[in-house]
Parts: structure tokens; sequence; C-alpha cells
């Protein structure tokens, strides 16, 4: 059995296992980055591709007024105060600037973009992005760009059909690593 020693981890290279390991390595993080699948992106080919974000420049342009909190508001309008308000928080904080990194490294969206998706209960105020298929390929495009940029500097090792069998807990109950099964049975 075979030993590595890694600073971080990522089990998975979706949507946020790209994105943890592209970061985490940029910040100089040894990084891993394993996945049962047989390449990379989860199940982004086959998401809406949908995102929401409050303040960015494409409603600026458009001269559409919104906030974090605006949309903050709504989707606790919307979930009818289900949703976990911390998480809520944390992600309409962020979003712009999410979709502004997303846009600068050259997120393809549809040229009337932002819109009021009425797919399901629809937010107050334009605020929802799609590319050009609806789907998730223009943002795997992206995330996966940046993701094998990492792994061919060598920032992050990637290690794919290869499954996670255990998690190996420190004394105080910490995740200290994990235990790896390849295609191969190693």
């Amino acid at each position: 059995m075979s030993s590595f020693d890694y600073d971080v981890i990522v089990c998975g290279v979706g949507t946020a296992g790209q994105t943890a390991a592209a970061f985490a390595a940029k910040r100089g993080a040894r990084v891993l980055a394993v996945d049962i699948a047989s390449g990379i992106g989860g199940n982004t080919g086959r998401s809406t591709g949908q995102m929401s974000a409050a303040g960015t420049r494409l409603q600026k342009e458009r001269d559409i007024h919104d906030t974090p909190d605006l949309h903050y508001d709504d989707i606790m309008r919307i979930s009818h105060g289900t949703a976990d308000a911390t998480m809520v928080r944390l992600a309409v904080d962020n979003a712009a600037d999410t979709m502004h990194w997303l846009l600068d490294n050259e997120l393809e969206l549809l040229p009337e973009m932002p819109v009021i998706f009425k797919g399901h209960e629809p937010y107050q105020i334009a605020r929802t992005y799609w590319g050009p298929d609806r789907g998730g390929k223009p943002l795997q495009k992206v995330l996966g760009t940046q993701f094998m940029k990492a792994v061919e500097s060598g920032g992050v090792t990637l290690m794919l059909e290869t499954e996670v069998e255990d998690l190996v807990q420190e004394a105080d109950g910490r995740v200290g690593g994990v235990v790896l099964k390849a295609k191969d049975g190693e």
C-alpha cells in the first residue's frame, strides 16, 4: 500500500471540487483531486447551468438595481423561510464576485442575460444567467480549463477512476486522510 502527503484532498471533481482544487493549488497547497468517474466535471454537463447573482456588472449595464440583500430576501421568500440563512447569506454575498470571475475567464452567456426565470417561483428582479445551450457546458468549460491548468502545472495531482473507500480520522476527530482504491484494485 502506498502513502502520499498532501495539504488538501478533494473528493470529486465536479463544479465544487474543480474549483476547490484549483484555488487551493493557486495558493500553494499540494492538492490531490480524486474522482470515481473516468473524466472531470461530475454532473455539471447535465445540469441546467443556471446561476443567480445580484449586483453584477451585467445588471448595471442594463440599469437593473439589485443587491445581495434583495437577493437574500427573494431566496427566503421563495423558500418560505426554510433555506439555511447562513448559507444563503454566504452565497448571495459572493455571487457577483463569482459571476465576474467566471466572465473574466470567458464564461459564455446568452446576450439577454440576466433574466427573470419562470421555471420555478421567480425572483422579483432579473438575476438569473445561463449559457447558449441552457446547460452546464459553458460553466464546465471555464471550470475545467482552470482545473486542468492546475493539473498541468503540477499544482494538482489528479486520480480518476479511483474510489474513496474510507476517511482516516485523527485522534481529535479531524479527517486527516483518505483510503483510496484505484480501478486496478490497488
